[in-house]
């Protein structure tokens, strides 16, 4: 078992919601104990983890029970739990930010202490974007655990079995008829597959998007099928941890801040991404917080 320090405030109760309000197979969440367990690659292995929220918002810790593993693989595992949970981002400087904004007071008291959660994986995290374009969360969630099944890996950890998100060589392998079996479309199954085929043969090199400037990623990605501004700018936001991504086209960000600032109507992107720029360079944190107002809004209803 290991423990991780997150900086504060860090309320991890508050930042399963999210998760929670769109349930998946790769993870199982518990309310009750706030415990999040899914199954991670370390290269060429797989690694089931469970972390669990410890402390307080003020004092919070992370405690990490896993099976044994390498030296090499436990660091691996920290940073990836670190990146996931957003453990070393200073979210106070954002309050600072958005505080003197008379708007913002009733949304920041009941989500202190929330950080975006990350994907596990960049792979995961482009295909699972990819799904989600221009469909509804439900049905997306749907594909996405098809897509899941379809792999048929798995893992056996605290007495159950727990679903591996794909490979991309696992994906590459599949053709376009196996997907559109499963309720995916024509286009959708050709994005997806053809995606991973781009990674296994080496025309896209997801590591070195870390490394890059957010402008270079986009000129990397968007002349690939499938692949918009949107879809780039959730991959920075949920794949590479991006700090200053503002989806400014998503209808929920719209929605979330016309009702934030009180417009008599939905903003259009510009709009957004006008609106938004006084908040740089915070506005993913922005983002995740207009989602999650929508989910505060629900369970208020």
């Amino acid at each position: 078992m290991d423990i991780l320090t997150p900086l504060e405030p860090f309320d991890f109760s508050k930042m399963l919601e999210r998760p929670l309000s769109r349930p998946s197979k790769v993870t199982v969440i518990d309310a009750e104990t706030s415990s999040f367990t899914r199954a991670m690659r370390l290269n060429a292995r797989v690694i089931p983890i469970t972390i669990t929220g410890k402390g307080t918002v003020e004092r919070p810790l992370l405690q990490l029970v896993y099976p044994q593993v390498h030296d090499h693989e436990r660091t691996e595992i920290h940073q990836k739990i670190k990146h996931i949970f957003s453990t070393h981002v200073n979210v106070v400087d954002f309050y600072a930010l958005v505080t003197p904004d008379v708007a913002w007071r009733p949304l920041l008291k009941p989500l202190y202490g929330l950080r975006p959660i990350q994907d596990a994986d960049l792979f995961e995290s482009m295909v699972k974007i990819i799904i989600g374009q221009q469909l509804n969360v439900q049905f997306a969630a749907t594909l996405v655990e098809r897509l899941v099944d379809l792999g048929e890996e798995r893992v056996t950890w605290g007495g159950r079995f727990l679903p591996v998100f794909p490979s991309p060589e696992q994906v590459a392998s599949w053709s376009y008829d196996q997907l559109r079996e499963r309720s995916f479309s024509q286009r959708k199954a050709e994005y997806v597959i053809d995606f991973a085929r781009s990674v296994v043969d080496g025309k896209v090199d997801l590591e070195s998007f870390r490394q890059m400037p957010d402008e270079q990623v986009y000129e990397q990605l968007i002349p690939l099928r499938g692949i918009g501004r949107w879809t780039v700018e959730c991959f920075l936001l949920f794949g590479i941890g991006r700090q200053d991504i503002i989806p400014a086209a998503d209808i929920g960000v719209q929605n979330a801040l016309q009702k934030l600032t009180g417009m008599e109507y939905r903003p259009r992107e510009e709009e957004v991404r006008h609106i938004t720029a006084k908040w740089a360079p915070f506005r993913s944190f922005v983002t995740y917080y207009l989602w999650q107002s929508l989910i505060q809004e629900k369970q208020n209803a």
